[in-house]
């Protein structure tokens, strides 16, 4: 009978394949999820790029249509204001939309009127419009995601009325300015002066984008939409005048609680004797 000797190299344990093969996979669809990922954000940036080029386009052709037939030359963020909040007699409907349109889209308004020449200054010749009617938009670069998120235009869509007159109103008094209107709130978003803070230009944007929110601040002490705002009405709105008014109420909607302590506290046994 033959003896059977161990074998050296059956005594060794073989590594497992299945576990490095397990890892390569978990990588592989890792990466494959992150690529499918990426695809979907590209399509719905160019998906949404396409619908705000084509309202950009029905905008700017109303635009460029009531401009020549008015002999207008050019329009600017005030003239823009008017237009859409205190429009002369007669004026469509539709032009006043489209008005509005442009101000509560600065980085639209921004492509189109820099389109003959470099630097917002707000100023828009009838030719831009015309260009941008013609599809002009379209054949333009769409900002990155990162643009995207560092434009004023999204920052100032992060704040609120009462924070965005928070900051106008301190930035005014800081540098000795009386009032804005919606020419120097657009100088302020898109082309500040050198160290103007983030936020300031980011709350000039909040204003450009909330037409009637700015309507509303900058007729508080005196009714007719002139689109000029004094400091005052922008301290009164960093107060919570805006929500004392839409309330109807003076009382402040930091406040806003029930007299009654065993609704707020609803654990407080307000039947307990307190012990000394």
């Amino acid at each position: 009978m033959t003896a059977i000797t161990n074998d050296p190299v059956s005594s060794f344990s073989t590594p497992s394949l299945d576990s490095s093969f397990s890892s390569e996979d978990q990588s592989i669809q890792q990466l494959e999820q992150q690529i499918d990922t990426m695809i979907q954000q590209a399509l719905q940036q160019s998906s949404s790029s396409m619908g705000q080029n084509a309202m950009a386009q029905n905008a700017s052709g109303t635009l460029a249509s009531y401009m020549n037939q008015n002999g207008i030359k050019s329009l600017d963020p005030d003239q823009l204001y008017q237009l859409a909040n205190n429009p002369p007699a007669g004026t469509p409907p539709d032009v006043s939309a489209a008005a509005s349109y442009m101000l509560q889209n600065p980085d639209v308004y921004k492509q189109i009127e820099t389109h003959d020449v470099s630097g917002a200054d707000g100023i828009s010749g009838v030719g831009n419009f015309q260009w941008a009617a013609q599809g002009g938009l379209d054949s333009e670069p769409s900002p990155s995601t990162t643009d995207t998120m560092n434009s004023t235009t999204t920052q100032g869509a992060m704040m609120d009325a009462q924070s965005a007159s928070g900051a106008l109103s301190s930035y005014m008094s800081q540098n000795g300015i009386s009032s804005l209107d919606p020419d120097q709130l657009y100088q302020l978003a898109n082309n500040p002066p050198a160290g103007t803070p983030p936020d300031v230009s980011a709350a000039a944007s909040y204003m450009l984008q909330n037409p009637d929110v700015y309507k509303q601040i900058e007729t508080h002490d005196v009714s007719g939409a002139d689109g000029i705002s004094g400091v005052g009405n922008f301290q009164w709105a960093a107060q919570g005048g805006l929500d004392q008014m839409n309330s109807g109420s003076g009382s402040s909607s930091l406040l806003n609680l029930n007299p009654d302590l065993s609704v707020n506290m609803p654990d407080l046994n307000l039947q307990q004797p307190l012990s000394v």
